[in-house]
């Protein structure tokens, strides 16, 4: 689901910048300076590898070496990232600020990439300490990002703002990987003493950092493609301010909802509208033979509503689908009643099982 998400924004961003092209003034300029798109994807190249390497390294418990890539990786997503906040801050015109747009949309997937390789990893190996201090500046990076991107949806022609506004969306709260992985990572037993604090703290910052971008959606909901106002809406309003109550495993189905709402697009999610889009994302490729992440009856709620949809999908109820905006928002609605309902009686959430 996360490489989908990644996968999601990098070419709506694409996408927006090819439908928009830059002005005259603004592409002499890209092209003069070290301030360009092209820029920030070959910083994000050299990052990719260092991340593979630092997997592998990991694997092979090579701790000299895990640690030298997991430097480059942190320093080419740095770069990049510095380059973009650069083009978004100095951008004038809205053939830049779509520029700026993608450049952010790269760097901020590729701390996202590297937020969920170090969770991953975190548990493992003998370069713990060091994988567990690269997570913190890792979030804050992304979120300077995702400020960044948000600061420009009032400079990019208005016929763009919807995309950019989606995949804000998908980048800041398209999916809660990370968060599922520090907790894994702090129940399995394996975790050095000296680093379970920080590991903590890490879990408490990544789940604020998704609280914080639900937030920022809500602020700019007006902006999002109308098909996905009403089920984004209705999704950030019955979790918005309890995200740091609820459970990983739960929060990542609330956020994987959204992920797939926002991969519903025809822009973005394929060409078979609203509804096979939002199908797709859940289930991986629209064949109903994929599963999200659940508690309790979530995942016979999803794959009865696959069936009755899909006619070959993997439950064996009716959906409550009608018209696709209709039904989805109800959808959407019935999910989360029904998974917010079991754990949150009285506003308290019961321990996980």
């Amino acid at each position: 689901m996360s490489q989908f998400r990644r996968s999601v924004a990098v070419m709506a961003t694409v996408a927006a910048v090819a439908a928009v092209p830059a002005t005259a003034s603004a592409a002499p300029a890209q092209a003069a300076g070290k301030n360009t798109v092209a820029t920030v994807e070959k910083s994000v190249a050299n990052a990719k590898t260092s991340v593979k390497r630092l997997k592998r390294a990991v694997k092979a418990d090579q701790t000299s070496v895990a640690t030298k890539q997991l430097k480059l990786a942190r320093s080419q997503t740095a770069r990049a990232a510095r380059v973009a906040r650069t083009m978004g801050a100095s951008a004038t015109t809205g053939g830049a600020a779509n520029a700026a747009a993608q450049a952010l949309t790269i760097a901020g997937t590729q701390y996202d990439a590297l937020l969920e390789t170090l969770t991953a990893l975190v548990a493992d190996g003998t370069a713990q300490t060091a994988i567990a201090g690269a997570i913190q500046p890792a979030i804050a990076g992304k979120e300077q990002v995702l400020q960044m991107l948000t600061s420009l949806l009032g400079e990019v022609p208005a016929s763009v703002q919807p995309t950019l506004a989606a995949v804000i969306a998908a980048l800041g709260a398209g999916d809660a990987t990370e968060v599922v992985n520090l907790n894994d990572a702090l129940n399995v037993g394996s975790l050095p003493s000296t680093i379970i604090g920080l590991v903590s703290e890490c879990l408490a910052s990544a789940m604020a950092a998704i609280e914080s971008a639900m937030g920022m959606i809500q602020g700019f909901l007006p902006m999002l493609p109308v098909d996905v106002q009403a089920p984004i809406g209705t999704i950030l309003t019955q979790v918005t301010g309890i995200v740091g109550d609820l459970i990983p495993s739960v929060l990542a189905t609330v956020t994987g909802l959204i992920q797939s709402i926002i991969g519903a697009l025809p822009v973005i999610g394929g060409t078979g509208g609203l509804l096979s889009g939002l199908l797709g994302g859940i289930v991986g490729d629209g064949t109903g033979t994929g599963s999200l992440p659940g508690v309790g009856d979530i995942g016979t709620i999803i794959n009865d509503l696959l069936a009755g949809v899909l006619g070959g999908g993997s439950g064996s109820g009716e959906g409550p689908v009608g018209g696709p905006i209709a039904g989805i928002i109800s959808t959407v609605t019935g999910l989360i009643q029904s998974l917010l309902g079991g754990i949150l009686p009285g506003g308290s959430v019961l321990p996980a099982a």
